[in-house]
């Protein structure tokens, strides 16, 4: 903990990059493992390209009920920790993996949604945004131009949202340093940033309660990220 302190206070741009470890100790379930999601729905079946387009309407439900389960979720120690940083600029922002909000609630305000928002819906054919309301007028919900109305987050089988994945980018070019946060740093494109950090010569910081891939290139913190980062937060005096 006090080495993670020394790199975090002698950075001179750093960023943090959040997975759903981040968020489980909101009570939002991550996606793998025992419990995770994709155990209790089929990946191709609920969150695919494909998905959308053979069964609109079964699709559409499982996201509802992903509207419903977050809509009082609040932030956790790990995301209020994650503001106050920022708030005080020992980080310059966050990637974040995650469509849930929950970094915006806590107070976080330069949050990069590589994977999209639950925040807002939009067309699949034109692209035109509509309030998350839209998804209960109909089971298949379309646009005036005919499309269906789905969730604004990526889908197995798509690219990520250009505009964001850039500055994610270029956000990593600029880091020496970058805390990891309860990802398993499997997913990709995703798993670039921080490997972009490490390529460019930066360092990085894993807190996470399993291994990842870039463990044996960063200073690692096992455990619960909200516990470990509440610690951190404290111990910088923020």
């Amino acid at each position: 903990m006090e080495e993670a302190v020394k790199m975090l206070l002698t950075a001179r741009h750093a960023i943090a990059f959040t997975g759903a470890g981040v968020s489980t100790e909101s009570g939002i379930p991550d996606f793998r493992g025992n419990s995770g999601l994709w155990e209790q729905y089929p990946v191709e079946k609920v969150a695919s390209r494909r998905a959308l387009m053979e069964n609109p309407a079964f699709f559409l439900n499982f996201y509802r009920e992903r509207f419903k389960s977050y809509a009082n979720v609040k932030p956790n120690r790990a995301h209020e920790a994650l503001a106050r940083m920022e708030k005080a600029g020992i980080i310059k922002g966050i990637v974040t993996q995650n469509i849930d909000g929950l970094h915006q609630k806590a107070g976080s305000k330069n949050v990069i949604e590589i994977h999209g928002t639950l925040k807002r819906v939009r067309c699949d054919r034109c692209g035109k945004y509509y309030l998350p309301e839209k998804l209960d007028e109909e089971e298949v919900p379309r646009c005036n131009c005919g499309g269906v109305i789905r969730p604004d987050v990526v889908l197995f089988g798509e690219a990520l949202p250009r505009r964001e994945w850039q500055i994610a980018l270029e956000l990593a070019e600029r880091s020496d340093l970058v805390l990891v946060v309860g990802s398993s740093l499997v997913v990709t494109p995703a798993n670039q940033i921080p490997g972009l950090v490490l390529l460019e010569g930066g360092k990085a910081i894993i807190v996470n309660k399993d291994p990842t891939p870039l463990d044996d290139q960063a200073l690692v913190l096992r455990g619960y990220a909200g516990e470990i980062l509440s610690k951190l937060a404290d111990m910088l005096g923020v």
